[in-house]
Parts: C-alpha cells; sequence; structure tokens
C-alpha cells in the first residue's frame, strides 16, 4: 500500500525536468492509510502527522520513562491523584485520607557494643539516615544482650549508626545484631491539618507546631524540641499544666531586697508575664495568655526557715488572667518567703 501521493505523477516518454522532480517531492502527502488513524491524525493537508490526544496509552511508555524533570513546575492537582491520595489546598497539606508507611524489607547483619544505654551497630552499606526506625534483633555478647525492638537511629557513618537501649549496662565482644526491616521519615512542610485520628506506634518528633484536630496517639514516646515525654502506663488521661512560676517575694524584680509593692523577682516561669507584691504574704501573678475560664486549679508551694507557713490562693482573686498567692504564718500574719512556686492546671 502507498503511504504518499506524489505532487507530481510522470507519463511514458514525459521527460524528466528539475521542476517536475522538485514538484513531485515538495508537494507530496501522505496517503490515507499511511496511519493508524485510532491514535494517530493528519495535521494541515496530510503534509504532517500528529497524536490524536490518548493516543498515547500506558503500554506505550517505557517502564520509568517519566521523570519529575519532565513533569512541569505547578502542573499536578489533586483532580490527577487517583481515589485515596491525599488532598491539599494552596495555603496548607490537608491529610484526608490515611497515611501508610510501609517498611523498606532489607535484612542485614553486624556487631555492636553498649556502653551505658548507647548501642553501637557497625553493619556495612546499612543505608539509613538519622531518624529512621530500624527492627533489630540482638544476640548475646560479654555482659548481657541489648534490648530486641523497633529503634530510632542516629547515623554516625555508611557504616555505623546508634541507638538508645531500655535498658543499661556494658556490653563487649562484638555480639550479632541483625536488622528485619526499617522505616523511614515523614516531613511536612508548612501547615499540617489532620482530619480524624493520628496514631504513631512509634515515635513522633515535633520541630515546629502540631496541630491535631481530634486525638493525636503516640504508643511509644513524643519528642517536643529536644525533650522527650515518655509515654506513661495504664490509661488514665494526662492533663498538662498552662502556666507556672517560681520566684523570690523578698526581692525587686532587679534582684535587690527590698518590703516594697512592687514587681517581684522571678527565678523562672512559662505563660507568666509577672508576680507583683500587693501586701506583705500577698503576690498578685499575671497569667500571659488567658486561661479559658476561671474553674482552674493552682498548687501553690512555699520553704524558707520560717516555721510553720503555708502557701495558698486567695479565691476571690480569680480571674481568667490573675490569680492572688497567700503566704501566712500560722497565726495568720502574712509572711515574704525566699522561695515561692506556683503551678497552674485547667
Amino acid at each position: 500500500m502507498a503511504i504518499l501521493t506524489t505532487g507530481n505523477t510522470f507519463s511514458t516518454g514525459q521527460q524528466v525536468l528539475a521542476g517536475s522532480l522538485n514538484a513531485a517531492v515538495n508537494n507530496a502527502a501522505f496517503a490515507a492509510g499511511a496511519i493508524d488513524v485510532a491514535t494517530m491524525q493528519f495535521v494541515g493537508t496530510n503534509d504532517q502527522i500528529g497524536i490524536k490526544d490518548s493516543g498515547v496509552s500506558t503500554a506505550k511508555i517505557a517502564a520509568l520513562a517519566v521523570t519529575g524533570a519532565k513533569i512541569a513546575e505547578t502542573t499536578i492537582t489533586p483532580t490527577k491523584l487517583s481515589a485515596g491520595a491525599p488532598a491539599w489546598t494552596t495555603t496548607a497539606l490537608n491529610v484526608t485520607n490515611s497515611l501508610d508507611f510501609s517498611p523498606v524489607t532489607t535484612a542485614a547483619s553486624g556487631n555492636y557494643g553498649r556502653s551505658g544505654t548507647l548501642v553501637t551497630v557497625t553493619m556495612n552499606a546499612h543505608g539509613m539516615v538519622t531518624g529512621n526506625v530500624a527492627t533489630l534483633a540482638f544476640s548475646a555478647g560479654t555482659g548481657g544482650t541489648a534490648t530486641n525492638g523497633a529503634y530510632p537511629i542516629t547515623v554516625t557513618d555508611a557504616n555505623t549508626f546508634t541507638i538508645t537501649d531500655t535498658a543499661s549496662g556494658t556490653i563487649t565482644g562484638n555480639p550479632n545484631v541483625s536488622r528485619t526491616n526499617y522505616y523511614g521519615n515523614a516531613t511536612i512542610r508548612g501547615s499540617a491539618t489532620v482530619d480524624g485520628n493520628l496514631t504513631v506506634s512509634k515515635n513522633i518528633t515535633v520541630s515546629n507546631n502540631l496541630t491535631v484536630s481530634n486525638n493525636l496517639t503516640a504508643s511509644s514516646n513524643l519528642t517536643i524540641g529536644s525533650a522527650q515525654v515518655a509515654a506513661p502506663s495504664g490509661s488514665a488521661p494526662l492533663f498538662m499544666a498552662r502556666a507556672f512560676v517560681s520566684f523570690d517575694s523578698t526581692r525587686n524584680s532587679s534582684g535587690g531586697t527590698d518590703s516594697l509593692n512592687t514587681a517581684r523577682f522571678i527565678y523562672g516561669s512559662k505563660n507568666v508575664t509577672s508576680v507583683t507584691r500587693i501586701a506583705s504574704g500577698q503576690f498578685r501573678v499575671a497569667i500571659t495568655t488567658a486561661m479559658p475560664n476561671i474553674n482552674y486549679c493552682v498548687v501553690c508551694n512555699t520553704s524558707s526557715t520560717l516555721t510553720p507557713r503555708w502557701a495558698g490562693v486567695e479565691p476571690l482573686s480569680l480571674t481568667t488572667t490573675q490569680f492572688d498567692i497567700i503566704t501566712d504564718a500560722s497565726d495568720g500574719t502574712g509572711i515574704n518567703q525566699p522561695y515561692i512556686s506556683a503551678v497552674v492546671f485547667g
């Protein structure tokens, strides 16, 4: 089957001239049967061939042929993703479906030693990065056996990493350790909202802000900044402090000793703006971010060489932004103590 229609048809005996040859080539067009009309189409006056919309099937694309560099910026939208994929807006990542981080099943073995709770593992080409969670099983060495389990790792180099054991002691002799798999890290940049419950079976580290509109469950440890909140035993709920302060009622805010009704010297505090002496033995604590109501609880403590003594809250002084602490001797006389502390719950 001819696939071209020539631009000039020669007859028997016709003289072949340059113009005729040029016309045969320059004016040629594709014949009707030259293409697969299901996937291709003619463009213009049959002198060009193009691909129809939807003309390229998945089978025609080689594996790994499409790379990130070939995808234009901002061209992928939530509507282009399959059902169940995460959705987002221009201002926040809104995870409306569950996330399942499957483990990297790469078995490996090596050796380890322990000093205190620090376990150092030598495992050639372990392939992990700091923060990955590795499932490790330890053999006995001289001095005992490290605790089997899943641990967040800290990479020393390509062949070495460390973990913190739940037990302590010295183990030597380079006993064996095996890794069955490891989990990678998840990073959300910008704002993050989780619609529903978030359950973390290992450790969660928050270096900035995390907002969960429903329940947050961490069955292991929760790290906020560089401080670790250990998972408690039992199922009783936890209620965290809203504010605390420790101060010296005998000194002013600059550290000088006086008995004036002015701001007092604060050793340390959170969510407390100031402590002001109102009278001898009475001190007003100003809360920076207001409490939701006045039905909160204040636990007070004081200590000095003056005995007996006590510290409590004046109930009539309670507002959402302040409360008064009273420190009295046993006869009701107001006394000024070098150390007074208060913690707010509610």
